[in-house]
């Protein structure tokens, strides 16, 4: 029986609280015992800097449930995924209040009959736009994954919402295979695009039923959009020179996350990723928590084709975070949004390597 079925089988009291702070101390005893050189996944430097963020997010989550000033289903779904992969679930762990939490208010966003979920604001407005539904699928999904119908509450199915989520995903994908800010069938653009797929992918993995056309097409978008350098345009209308590197992250996310590692896009983008990272190409310093969020997945996924990505690249990402933490309040503050979204990047990104969360188990 593997993790995940073990943790869906598994009564909650049954399951002992395992405090995330206190495996990664055992993994660090064990580290600790290797030559000094060898990359350490897990740093005594870095579970600080966790412990910190994630307080600061459960400090900040108002009673809704919601978390930030503004687009709070995008924020909050990170930030829910990012309780969980500290081993928290609904029922079990430091921080099940919170993901209680999150759950309620993304479940009260849900909406019934169409399954889109949204702040009922449009964006702009204090709305999340398709960004925030796919944020708060892969939240459902995750959390589906962990825990099965355990997590259902009272009469609401997390299955069933996440479901029809899914739905609205398939039913708003452009026929260039992309998707655009609304849930509507016609537009698109890459930085909606990933979180889509990465939505799709993370439902597939719990069990739900999701239309392999529609994540081919996705792939292929995103194939689309790789420019002769590696890099990833903004949209199939826009190819040119010079993808961002928040793009180029996430673009690279998408292949990993399906095992498209040998096509030639693929070597050229993880080449171009790997540049941005070393500082040999420019970044434009917009979006950093966002690229940070891809680029730390994309690492860790493709390192079983080239450990570097992992040991270097990683490595590189977990700097730069620990760095630019408020060290004070424990939130990352740069991101324009008050700290919501760049410390629940952050903090999710950090503890990939704890690998809690289903689409971390290798």
């Amino acid at each position: 029986m593997n993790r995940r079925e073990f943790l869906k089988a598994a009564p909650a009291f049954a399951l002992p609280a395992l405090a995330s702070a206190g495996f990664a101390r055992g993994l660090l005893s064990a580290q600790d015992a290797k030559p000094a050189s060898t990359f350490q996944e897990i740093t005594p430097e870095q579970i600080q800097a966790i412990d910190k963020g994630l307080k600061w997010l459960a400090n900040n989550q108002f009673s809704s449930g919601g978390i930030g000033s503004t687009c709070q289903v995008a924020f909050t779904g990170v930030a829910g995924i990012s309780f969980l992969a500290n081993n928290s679930t609904p029922v079990r762990g430091p921080y099940a209040k919170q993901v209680r939490q999150c759950l309620k208010f993304i479940l009260r966003c849900s909406h019934k009959a169409s399954g889109y979920i949204n702040e009922a604001a449009g964006r702009g407005l204090g709305g999340s736009g398709m960004h925030g539904h796919g944020y708060a699928t892969w939240f459902l999904a995750e959390l589906y994954g962990m825990c099965g119908d355990m997590v259902d509450m009272g009469d609401e199915s997390v299955k069933e919402r996440l479901q029809k989520a899914v739905s609205i995903i398939e039913q708003s994908q452009d026929p260039n295979g992309g998707w655009t800010y609304e849930p509507q069938p016609y537009g698109h653009e890459g930085s909606v695009t990933v979180t889509q797929v990465q939505a799709l992918r993370s439902a597939r993995n719990a069990g739900l039923k999701v239309d392999k056309k529609v994540i081919d097409k996705g792939i292929d978008y995103i194939r689309k959009s790789t420019m002769s350098d590696g890099t990833i345009a903004y949209s199939l209308g826009s190819r040119g020179s010079g993808g961002t590197y928040a793009l180029t992250a996430a673009g690279m996310c998408v292949f990993a996350l399906y095992g498209v590692y040998d096509s030639p896009e693929v070597k050229r983008g993880m080449a171009a990723l790997m540049e941005f990272l070393k500082g040999q190409r420019g970044r434009g310093g917009h979006h950093d928590y966002y690229a940070a969020l891809y680029a730390g997945q994309a690492c860790f996924y493709a390192k079983s084709k080239d450990m570097e990505f992992w040991t270097k690249g990683f490595q590189t990402i977990r700097n730069e975070l620990l760095q630019s933490q408020n060290k004070t309040t424990g939130c990352w503050e740069q991101d324009g949004y008050g700290g919501a979204f760049g410390t629940a990047c952050a903090t999710l990104v950090l503890q990939i390597p704890y690998r809690y969360l289903p689409i971390f188990q290798e």
